[in-house]
Parts: structure tokens; sequence; C-alpha cells
């Protein structure tokens, strides 16, 4: 009987597994640390997943609604290129065109400055007979003014007899009123001969008196010619003060001074002669040119 019970005991001892020894001790610090390290990889991967997850929705709504705002604008950015293309088009035309306008336009400005020049011409030489009378009082005339002009020009000039006018007449423009200047009169002479010693002795017998009245006979010239010529009054002032100086202004408006040596010199500008005369005529006649 004991035996047995030994035999039995053995066996219960031999079969029973020994203890752990982690059951005896518990969990140590190396699981947690390893499970912690699972469950923070499994975070991540979670966490990874969702953010995926989420772009994908998120990038998917986002391009639906931009590719909706976009479609309008695509179309209006084709139709504004259409319609850069074809002001560019348009440009270039009107580039074209102006180009040839400029040579259009240089060529006429030429043309016209040409035409200009002979208009100027053909208009003074129609009044290379005229001579203009200026200074006789409104109304003296009477209704004859052409034989009231002849013989005018008769008695002021001593004229052996009265001169041959074609035509005779006061300038146009409106009658002046009581005390305003008179109206030149504009004399065609018949012959260009006559005419120039009309002017010869208008110039030697100034001045010219009619009823107390100062009278005084020009040269008919055209209005662009006159405004030239008058820019010489100034030069022409200051040279009448220096003697020995002679001086003379030919059409149409060139100012020819004749120095005492006999040495001449010609201007066309104003401002040229002045400076001539100011700093270099008066240098050379001084002291009797003041």
């Amino acid at each position: 009987m004991e035996t047995r019970g030994k035999t039995e005991t053995g066996k219960v001892g031999r079969n029973k597994p020994p203890p752990s020894p982690e059951a005896d001790t518990g969990p140590g610090p190396d699981a947690s640390e390893r499970l912690l390290t699972r469950m923070e990889v499994m975070m991540e991967s979670m966490r990874t997943d969702i953010v995926k997850e989420f772009e994908q929705i998120v990038s998917g709504a986002v391009k639906k609604e931009i590719m909706a705002a976009l479609g309008p604008l695509e179309a209006k950015i084709t139709a504004q290129s259409e319609t850069i293309v074809s002001l560019e088009h348009t440009a270039n035309d009107h580039d074209s065109q102006l180009i040839s306008l400029q040579a259009t336009v240089a060529t006429l400005t030429d043309r016209v400055g040409s035409l200009s020049q002979k208009c100027e011409d053909l208009e003074g030489r129609s009044r290379r007979n005229n001579v203009r009378i200026i200074g006789v009082p409104e109304g003296s005339e009477g209704s004859r003014s052409t034989d009231f002009v002849a013989t005018l020009l008769r008695d002021l000039l001593g004229l052996d007899s009265k001169p041959v006018l074609d035509l005779a007449h006061r300038t146009l423009g409106p009658k002046p009123g009581d005390g305003g200047t008179p109206r030149p009169f504009i004399a065609r002479v018949n012959l260009f001969q006559q005419r120039n010693e009309i002017l010869r002795k208008a110039g030697a017998s100034a001045p010219l008196l009619y009823k107390g009245k100062r009278v005084s006979v020009f040269p008919d010239f055209t209005a662009t010619v006159s405004k030239k010529r008058a820019a010489f009054t100034k030069v022409k002032k200051e040279l009448r003060s220096c003697p020995g100086v002679k001086f003379g202004l030919f059409y149409p408006a060139v100012l020819r001074i004749t120095l005492p040596s006999g040495q001449n010199h010609k201007f066309e500008d104003p401002l040229l002669a002045m400076d001539f005369v100011e700093n270099r005529l008066k240098n050379m006649v001084a002291p009797d040119c003041v």
C-alpha cells in the first residue's frame, strides 16, 4: 500500500510541469515596451490609412469643385485667346496701314509745300504791276476810283501825264467808321516800267501829302511776303543811323547791306542781320555809327 502510494505520488510529481518564472514574477518591463511599440505601429498605420483616405476624399471633392469652377474660366480664356489673336491680326493690319499712310502723308506734305510755293510765286507775279496807296481818306474817290487814283498819282508825284491804270479799287473789307483808318487803294499799272517809275518817284518825293493827310505808295506784296519784309523794319532803322552804309530790301525779303568799302552782305533772316549790324557793322564804322 505504501509502495503504491509512493508510486502514484511519483507519477503525479513527474507529470506536473514546473512553475514558470514569469508566472511567479508577473509581466516584466520588456513585455510592456514590446506592447507599446506594437500599439504605436498600429496607431501610425491607422493614422496613415486615415490620412490617405481623407486626402483621397478631399482631393476628389476639391478636384470636382475646381473643375466645375475652371470650366467657365477655360471657356472664357479660350474666347479671350481667340479675341487676342484677332486683335493681333488687326493691329498688324493697322500698323501696315499706318506705315503706308505715313509715307503718303510725307509725299502729300512735300507736294503741298511745293504747290504752296508755286501759288505764292504765282500770286506775287500777278501783283507785279500793282501799287498800294495808303492814307487816302475814305470817299475821296467818288464813283470813278480808277480815274481818281490816276489823277492822284500824277499830282502827288509830278508825272507828265496820268499813268495808264487797268484797275484801281480799295482793299476788300468793311468800310471804316468816322475817324477810322481808311482802306488802302490797290492800283494795277498797265506798264511794268511805269509802275517802277511811280515807286521810284514816291520814294524820292516822300513825304507825300493829300488834303493835309500823309499818303504812302508801296509795292503790292502778298501777305506772306509783306510779313517777311516787315521783320526787317528794326534792322533797317539801325542801318539808317550808320553813315556810309547802303542797304536795300530785295524781293521777296532779302536784305543787302553795302559797306563803305564796297563789300556786300545778304541776309534772309532778320535775326542774323541784326546780329551782324550790332556786333560787327557798328564796330567797323564806329564811331560814326551810333
